[in-house]
């Protein structure tokens, strides 16, 4: 019994020793990074370890979800993890916001990650914000808008004659200085510095009267022009039928005076 109880007091001192160095390793204090994001090098306490001084923590896990295996970061113990953590800072200025998707849109600026990661702000009045990926918060002015009123073409008249109505669209549009952004429709009330262009007018304002008398004209000139026609077509007609009997009859006159050649000259051989 003696030697049991040995034995079990050894493992109980081992056990106490082992908790005591898993302990002093999550209380090590280290230097976390400046800026950006870190995984904690040892692993701590799920109740009493943390970040930094300044760092807040965005996430954990007993293996740095895959990030940190290896003979450096081995798994972590029951009730032991690793934290990830960040420190919040002030946007750099930068150009790069209006090409990233994943930007926060704050007003008259962009805030953005500086890899077009998601940003994260953690207080929107100071704009203290960090990106998860390590990458350095940004922050960019929004291009600026011009408003101006577009146009489109009129649309056919209401009436042919007397005063008839044409309508066309007219919209307020943004516009950027940034060419690969199309101007896009806005409220019109954004454009009410400038004076909006008609959207309706008079058209066709002559009598129909007027109207009818030239059409008459011009149904008379087509109708003498097609007189003309006629009687030139016939004319020729007539000039085509002549040369041809003229041709044939001559013709005729030939053949037949050949004929009488030819017999008299047979006659005059048997004479």
């Amino acid at each position: 019994m003696s030697t049991i109880r040995r034995q079990m007091e050894k493992w109980r001192s081992k056990l106490i020793l082992l908790f005591l160095l898993v302990h002093l390793t999550s209380t090590i204090s280290f230097s976390p990074p400046s800026h950006g994001c870190y995984w904690t090098d040892s692993c701590q306490n799920k109740w009493v370890g943390g970040c930094g001084k300044g760092h807040v923590i965005i996430d954990q896990s007993d293996d740095c979800n895959g990030l940190c295996l290896g003979p450096k970061y081995p798994l972590c113990l029951p009730f032991y993890t690793h934290f990830h953590c960040c420190k919040p800072e002030s946007p750099k200025v930068t150009d790069r916001c209006a090409q990233c998707k994943n930007k926060v849109d704050y007003g008259d600026e962009y805030i953005c990650c500086t890899d077009c990661s998601d940003p994260y702000l953690s207080d929107k009045h100071t704009k203290l914000g960090y990106c998860k990926t390590g990458a350095e918060l940004a922050v960019q002015l929004k291009p600026r808008e011009v408003f101006k009123w577009v146009a489109g073409p009129w649309m056919q008249c209401s009436s042919p004659c007397d005063g008839g109505i044409r309508y066309r669209d007219v919209e307020c549009f943004g516009l950027t200085k940034d060419a690969s952004i199309p101007h896009y429709p806005v409220d019109n009330s954004r454009c009410s510095g400038e004076e909006m262009p008609a959207r309706q007018e008079p058209c066709n304002l002559n009598h129909c009267a007027e109207f009818s008398d030239s059409n008459a004209l011009g149904s008379e000139r087509s109708s003498g022009m097609s007189a003309w026609m006629v009687t030139f077509l016939v004319l020729l007609g007539l000039a085509t039928v002549g040369c041809l009997g003229f041709v044939g009859y001559t013709l005729y006159k030939r053949r037949t005076s050949s004929q009488h050649g030819f017999v008299y000259i047979m006659l005059e051989g048997y004479s």
